[in-house]
């Protein structure tokens, strides 16, 4: 393969994102963009997480300014239903190592009482480049014995984080621009794109997110 192919590909693969932590099902350039956990298989050996949060989400961002959602779907297949929302649409300014050091879950924000060995799938959606979403997905389980390691979760001090408020804030990422705008009406519907998001956790991310970061 020539070289200039080579850069090529590390160029895009370097401007999409990863999820580090928990570790997600895979990282896959080409396929990222397909609903909803870019063409990944499921894992078999899913993360052990408490049966409540918090617990931190550690990111790498490949663009300068990304749009982010973070949602959840129950269940040992939840297929396309990420219906529960573990923090609404926020923009990212900068690349590099992104901490959400206290991601909240519980019954209330669930819907449902946790359980020892109750499984579920983690997805975290960005606003792709330039249109439609971007997807990596991290299976989990939760274990009532389970412990977080925090310490790895870190963020990059050139970053900073940007509230989004609105409509901005209730549109999902794959159907948002970097700034929190709507895309196009050319960008491709996704199975979730459209959907309100439910907004009541969005004042315990805010309060975290001030904790970390000089919003705008």
């Amino acid at each position: 393969m020539q070289i200039h192919t080579l850069l090529a590909m590390a160029s895009v693969a370097t401007a999409h994102f990863h999820l580090v932590s928990p570790p997600s099902r895979g990282f896959n350039a080409d396929t990222m963009a397909t609903f909803p956990c870019g063409s990944l298989s499921q894992m078999t050996d899913r993360t052990k997480i408490p049966l409540s949060g918090p617990i931190p989400i550690d990111l790498k961002l490949g663009h300068t300014q990304t749009a982010l959602t973070v949602l959840l779907g129950l269940g040992n297949d939840p297929g396309t239903n990420y219906n529960i929302t573990l923090h609404p649409t926020f923009g990212v300014q900068g690349a590099g190592e992104f901490c959400l050091a206290d991601v909240e879950y519980n019954a209330k924000i669930l819907g449902v009482d946790v359980v020892n060995g109750m499984n579920a799938t983690l997805q975290v959606q960005s606003n792709g480049d330039p249109q439609g979403g971007l997807y990596a997905c991290a299976d989990v389980q939760f274990v009532s014995n389970a412990t977080i390691d925090k310490s790895s979760c870190s963020n990059d001090t050139k970053l900073q984080a940007v509230q989004f408020t609105g409509d901005s804030a209730k549109r999902t990422a794959n159907v948002s621009t970097a700034s929190g705008s709507a895309q196009g009406s050319s960008s491709s519907s996704k199975e979730n794109g459209g959907r309100a998001l439910e907004l009541a956790s969005w004042g315990v991310f805010g309060a975290a997110l001030m904790g970390a970061f000089a919003l705008m």
